[in-house]
């Protein structure tokens, strides 16, 4: 076990202390009952961190409104990238995925898909991590603000939260997702293959997660 797994399961996360089951999906009354994705589940050009043309792609699926996702925004994450992603050896996508009945697993990833359209990956990557410090008080004067911070229009883009500028694209990647048998949230895919996550007695959800993770990302290394 390298340094940066034994330093990472050797402390308390920061969010996510105890169990947190991860955010299963089911109708949401925000959702159209039928959307035109459905028939075509071929998603959007996905915001991409780490070497894009890496042997290993990554996948994970999130709903900015579930809190299993912003334990692993935050704590999961920052590990990984520091393991992985710096050194280039993964290819890592963000997919949307809305499975809380919440106007906020709609509204932030058009956000979001605003300041990746307008500002690139590197923006959306600082946007998304800010972002999710503010689960649970989520406003549109936030995502202005925080939008601003990573030099976005925040204006504009706290107008594409409020207009669900970008809710075909949500779809889309919700319909993607779906296609490929996704359920709920966070899903993490390592070269096509899901990775498990449990509840457990004697590990936070972020010590979980970032192991099981990481063992997964490990193998398809080899």
């Amino acid at each position: 076990m390298n340094q940066t797994r034994r330093a990472f399961l050797g402390t308390s996360a920061a969010v996510g202390s105890g169990a947190i089951a991860g955010c299963l999906g089911g109708d949401d009354p925000s959702e159209p009952s039928e959307s035109p994705a459905e028939d075509d589940p071929e998603p959007p050009e996905p915001p991409v961190i780490g070497d894009p043309e890496a042997d290993v792609t990554v996948v994970v699926y999130e709903d900015f409104a579930c809190p299993a996702c912003q334990a692993f925004k935050l704590n999961v994450f920052p590990a990984l990238g520091e393991q992985y992603l710096e050194p280039g050896s993964v290819r890592y996508e963000h997919r949307d995925f809305p499975v809380i009945g919440s106007s906020w697993s709609w509204e932030l990833p058009s956000a979001a898909r605003e300041v990746f359209e307008t500002e690139g990956d590197n923006a959306f990557w600082a946007f998304t991590s800010r972002v999710y410090e503010h689960q649970g008080s989520y406003s549109y004067e936030i995502v202005e603000d925080i939008a601003d911070e990573v030099g976005a229009d925040g204006a504009d883009v706290r107008e594409a939260a409020e207009e669900d500028r970008h809710r075909s694209a949500i779809e889309a990647q919700r319909s993607y997702g779906r296609a490929n048998g996704i359920s709920g949230t966070p899903t993490v895919v390592v070269d096509g293959d899901p990775v498990e996550f449990y509840d457990s007695e004697t590990q936070t959800f972020s010590e979980m997660a970032f192991e099981e993770t990481a063992d997964a990302i490990d193998a398809a290394l080899e």
